[in-house]
């Protein structure tokens, strides 16, 4: 309101001016109610355009109300062969007239950027739309044979729906861990800590315990990364929604293909200057062999044991990151070999080019329309929540930072006006 005071010099109400953008945007985008018959449309446009893509649309047949929608292109699926076997999965609420619940699997490439690979808009985040979603997300996986290690947030009805479909601290050793965790416990309470932890299995948030490959991700920070790429297409009616998302991830795809054309290097540039930075570690190292591809790396306090042959190195940081610690570097230049034949492929150069040669193809909507009463769907049936609509994502409880109480000293949710831990007075 205050820029179209600066720009046309009148004052409007809160009132006028959302009744003026919601035209604006119907104008643009067509009907809310309407756009959901549109989405028959766009998935016989995508299967056409894009052969290999998965556009599953369910709708109740006894209602003809809209249910929900799974995406994933051609380009990405072929492209995801060629990035990191991660996938982040997560939600986003729908901002539009009809909300909704936008569910994501969104990978990571090479370079350490975001890949988009699936996405579901469906009426709501229940444990049934969940498992429709991972229901297609694994028949796109199944073929590729590949071990996936999925990270989420743990959200409402996910973790069922996973089991269901796919069977399935910061320390970088046990020992490690057990030690940090005492002093976790000792800063922030063994009360806050304990019920924190309780219910969650080690494996899946201590990389000591976790037996699959991580490539050292320790936060679902991609999928948050996905979500504010789209906040904007969040508000949109659902065809809109997916359409023009599908132009950003185009737009993205070619864009990053074209750019990684120029590179030199033989890894991305990122995991470039990553191997640069650990090289310049290792100088300083002292490698002694023991037997053949087993060397004894030291520093000035500590020594590590390190086997060329397995990948394996006794800080297990090689093992967690999937990419060659410093003194597994040290161990492999004294063995007169090369670096960069003991790093992953998927941090390559190549590998990257390979996840952008395949193009989403272009929409052309001249003959965008809702052909006949088949096509045509209702939106599903949604109550208003009570209150001001909220725009931002309620964070979890696993993502609300400890504070330190100014009475009691100790870290936790709680501030000094707060507190009611006991306080031993010394005479």
């Amino acid at each position: 309101m205050s820029n179209f005071k600066s720009t046309y010099g009148y004052e409007i109400s809160y009132k006028v001016a959302s009744r003026a953008k919601k035209r604006c945007v119907e104008k643009m985008y067509g009907s809310e109610c309407d756009s959901f018959s549109m989405l028959s449309w766009f998935r016989e446009a995508v299967l056409e355009t894009n052969p290999g893509s998965s556009v599953v649309l369910e709708v109740d047949e006894s209602t003809e109300r809209f249910k929900r929608v799974f995406v994933s292109y051609a380009g990405q699926i072929q492209g995801f062969k060629f990035s990191l076997p991660v996938l982040y999965v997560d939600g986003a609420f729908g901002k539009s007239k009809y909300k909704g619940q936008i569910l994501a699997a969104t990978g990571r490439n090479g370079n350490k950027g975001f890949f988009p690979l699936a996405l579901c808009f469906s009426d709501s985040e229940t444990e049934e739309n969940w498992l429709f979603f991972f229901k297609n997300l694994k028949a796109l996986l199944e073929p590729q044979g590949r071990i996936i290690t999925f990270i989420s947030d743990r959200g409402v009805g996910l973790l069922k729906a996973f089991d269901l479909i796919f069977p399935v601290a910061y320390a970088s050793t046990e020992k490690s861990f057990y030690f940090h965790l005492k002093n976790l416990r000792d800063e922030g309470g063994a009360a806050t800590i304990d019920e924190f932890i309780r219910e969650i299995p080690l494996e899946h948030w201590c990389r000591a315990f976790f037996k699959g490959c991580r490539y050292g991700i320790m936060a679902n920070g991609i999928a948050e990364s996905f979500n504010n790429w789209i906040v904007a297409e969040r508000s949109l009616p659902p065809f809109a929604m997916l359409d023009q998302t599908r132009m950003k991830e185009m737009k993205m795809m070619s864009e990053r293909s074209v750019e990684s054309k120029s590179w030199t290097t033989k890894l991305t540039p990122k995991m470039e200057k990553r191997l640069k930075e650990q090289l310049d570690r290792s100088r300083v190292f002292r490698v002694i062999a023991s037997h053949e591809n087993v060397y004894e790396v030291r520093n000035d306090k500590y020594s590590y044991s390190v086997d060329i042959s397995t990948r394996t190195c006794s800080c297990v940081k090689w093992q967690i990151n999937c990419f060659p610690c410093a003194y597994a570097l040290a161990a492999i230049q004294g063995a007169r070999l090369d670096v960069y034949d003991f790093i992953d492929p998927y941090f390559t150069a190549e590998y990257y080019r390979m996840c952008y040669s395949f193009p989403i193809a272009p929409l052309s909507n001249v003959d965008a329309s809702c052909s006949s009463t088949e096509d045509f769907i209702l939106p599903p049936v949604t109550k208003r929540p009570a209150g001001r609509p909220k725009s931002k994502r309620i964070a979890s409880a696993g993502e609300k930072k400890l504070i330190r109480c100014g009475r009691c000293n100790k870290m936790g949710h709680h501030n000094k006006k707060s507190c009611t831990e006991p306080l031993n007075m010394l005479l």
